[in-house]
């Protein structure tokens, strides 16, 4: 039977910490160890540690605050000692049947792999504000590398606490980057590049919160991390994907659609609070994309705007805001 260690990389995570806590102590198949790395938290998190006595938490604490890449590539070295590792965010949930559903996916699979759930979004007080799609069918499916990789390149990222990495109790070989807003796309991407198979088992086993004091929100007001990183990684991604010549100009082009669209949202996202913000992350879209698919980009999200206006439905910007403010 393979051994499962949970790592939460937390920083004054006090206030969801326990919620956390208690849906791994709730899961049908409990971890084999859970180790909690503290990176220099000056809130409560140590007295919760101690009142979870009962599920023999392993503790430990950074001298200093390594940043939140510093500190999840702390997990990340203790990959050899279990067959499958499990990063946890102290401040998201995962259904009671997680672990048990992930360990039997990945069951059957040689070598190094991951595996990976759908989630829904939540708000800090638990609500569901994002339903993912329920597939009918759950049975787990191997996904193709280049499948994944392009998945990952078009930013569409999954949720890292739905994953479990199956090490085989060798060093985890990738670590976390540094791009702030999409470091996790980035990682398991490379993880597939290295030869990681991949399982997908579509069934909504995890709830990622929508956490103001989160990196993802911290990151609005940088531009590099807000903006620039994304095409960073999308380039980065796509040379890791096997093309020929031709379709790596046709997936190119295609990127620079992509990422002008995103970037037009986030434009629309600060055009009446904050108009010379929004004004440079135009700049860096046609900086990009170039004028034919920086215009294509823009085309795009306004066309399907209209669709969904028509079909009474939220246009992308408002998603997008719902998700950003997701409300009590």
């Amino acid at each position: 039977m393979p051994t499962v260690l949970t790592a939460i990389p937390v920083y004054n995570g006090a206030h969801f910490f326990p919620q956390t806590l208690d849906c791994i102590a709730a899961q049908t198949r409990r971890p084999d160890r859970i180790v909690v790395i503290d990176n220099a938290s000056t809130d409560a998190t140590p007295d919760i540690v101690r009142a979870y006595s009962h599920l023999n938490l392993e503790y430990r604490r950074n001298p200093t605050n390594v940043g939140g890449a510093g500190n999840l590539n702390l997990c990340l070295q203790l990959g050899d000692q279990a067959d499958i590792l499990h990063l946890m965010m102290a401040d998201d949930l995962v259904g009671p049947t997680f672990l048990q559903r992930s360990v039997d996916a990945l069951a059957g699979i040689s070598g190094q792999a991951l595996s990976y759930v759908l989630d829904d979004k939540i708000n800090q007080q638990g609500r569901v504000v994002q339903r993912a799609h329920r597939p009918a069918d759950t049975t787990p499916r191997r996904v193709p590398p280049a499948e994944f990789l392009r998945r990952q390149g078009n930013l569409d990222s999954i949720l890292l606490p739905g994953v479990l990495f199956k090490t085989d109790r060798r060093p985890i070989p990738a670590i976390f980057r540094n791009f702030p807003q999409v470091a996790d796309c980035v990682f398991m991407a490379e993880l597939v590049h290295l030869g990681f198979s991949v399982v997908e088992i579509p069934e909504v086993l995890c709830q990622y919160r929508l956490n103001e004091l989160n990196a993802t929100s911290a990151n609005r007001s940088r531009i590099d991390s807000f903006v620039r990183d994304e095409w960073r990684a999308m380039e980065l991604i796509a040379g890791w994907i096997p093309e020929s010549p031709l379709q790596r100009r046709l997936s190119r082009a295609w990127l620079k659609v992509r990422f002008a669209a995103r970037t037009e949202v986030k434009r629309q996202l600060f055009a009446a609070a904050n108009p010379a913000y929004a004004a440079e992350i135009d700049a860096v879209r046609r900086e990009i994309a170039g004028p034919l698919w920086g215009v294509a980009g823009l085309a795009a999200v306004h066309a399907r705007d209209l669709l969904r206006r028509l079909r009474g439905q939220p246009t992308r910007l408002q998603e997008f805001e719902s998700l950003q403010n997701p409300g009590p």
